[in-house]
């Protein structure tokens, strides 16, 4: 008994110590620093001061949508639920993950390896966390109009508010419980990272897909239709619905398709350098390309609002609305 005691407390001890090595391993010293050359230390003073920039824009920019987000009636209540949960996820990274990002990358340019560690894992947690409730949460946004399309008429009925929230706390509770991995098991936390931008690439890339196959089908059938009748097979103010709906439907999903690649577009270099890193290991210049990799991820948390700006006119307007009324007071 005393024995089977001994071997299990060596072998926590063991697991103990691989995940201190593992982010020691992360977090230079003083020693180390020395070693290191000045691009190195640059590169991360450099990317702190973009980082603290890009923590300011992306909590102010997000707080705007999630206010004026309430008052745009364009949009059904589900999807906008679900442009809140990426809109406050947007938000949770420049309140939470970017602070920690910031005292990693400050703490590795003055060897401070102590202070980098202790803050390390409550990035991985959280960060994971949140890039995972962005990725899920867009192709949620993709299988939502998918159904729109799909659905027609039941689609409001299927597609309920208590629905979506209901999706949406499940989107979050998984990604935390998925991030929390990587404080036990790193090859597990490797294998969700890498599944779980699979499922959301793919999830995205069918429906977006299917989308646009239902709509060149369903365009096809109209002209089809004019061509046989040589008359529009609709009275006029039918057809001047159908088209406005139409063109609706085309606008959201558009929105939703940008959103969906400016997210891929700042998530796969990230995960092309991590997967760098797990194979060949932290050299100076892995470390430097995940610091420059890790702030493009962030940028997308900047963007995003631009995008709601940009491609939804309702929301453009409230924006407008909202910032005059600041700006006279």
């Amino acid at each position: 008994m005393t024995g089977s005691l001994i071997s299990h407390m060596e072998t926590n001890s063991t697991s103990e110590g691989i995940k201190q090595s593992f982010h020691a391993t992360q977090c230079p010293d003083l020693d180390e620093i020395s070693k290191r050359s000045f691009l190195f230390v640059v590169s991360l003073v450099l990317l702190s001061g973009v980082n603290g920039v890009l923590l300011f824009v992306s909590v102010l920019g997000n707080a705007v949508i999630l206010w004026v987000l309430r008052g745009v009636s364009s949009i059904h209540p589900p999807s906008r639920t679900l442009f809140y949960s990426l809109a406050a996820s947007d938000i949770c990274v420049g309140v939470i993950v970017q602070p920690f990002n910031l005292i990693y990358m400050i703490s590795s340019a003055e060897g401070q390896a102590s202070l980098c560690s202790s803050a390390l894992p409550y990035w991985d947690v959280i960060g994971f966390a949140m890039s995972g409730i962005s990725l899920l949460t867009t192709s949620e946004i993709s299988v939502d109009r998918l159904l729109a399309l799909r659905l027609k008429l039941r689609y409001r009925e299927v597609v309920s508010l208590g629905r979506t929230r209901l999706v949406v706390v499940m989107t979050w509770l998984a990604s935390f419980a998925a991030g929390s991995t990587s404080l036990w098991n790193r090859k597990t936390f490797t294998i969700l990272q890498i599944l779980g931008v699979f499922l959301s690439i793919s999830v995205s890339s069918f429906s977006y897909t299917t989308i646009h196959i239902l709509l060149q089908q369903r365009e096809k059938r109209r002209q089809e239709r004019q061509i046989a009748w040589d008359q529009p097979s609709l009275s006029v103010n039918e057809a001047s619905t159908s088209a406005f709906s139409t063109r609706r439907y085309k606008n959201t999903v558009s929105t939703a398709l940008w959103v969906y690649c400016v997210l891929l577009m700042c998530s796969l270099p990230y995960m092309i350098v991590a997967a760098l890193w797990a194979v060949y290991g932290s050299s100076q210049a892995i470390i430097i390309a995940h610091a420059y990799a890790i702030t493009l991820l962030y940028l997308n948390s900047v963007l995003n609002p631009v995008l709601y700006c940009w491609k939804i006119r309702h929301v453009r307007q409230a924006v407008k609305e909202f910032l005059s009324r600041i700006c006279r007071k």
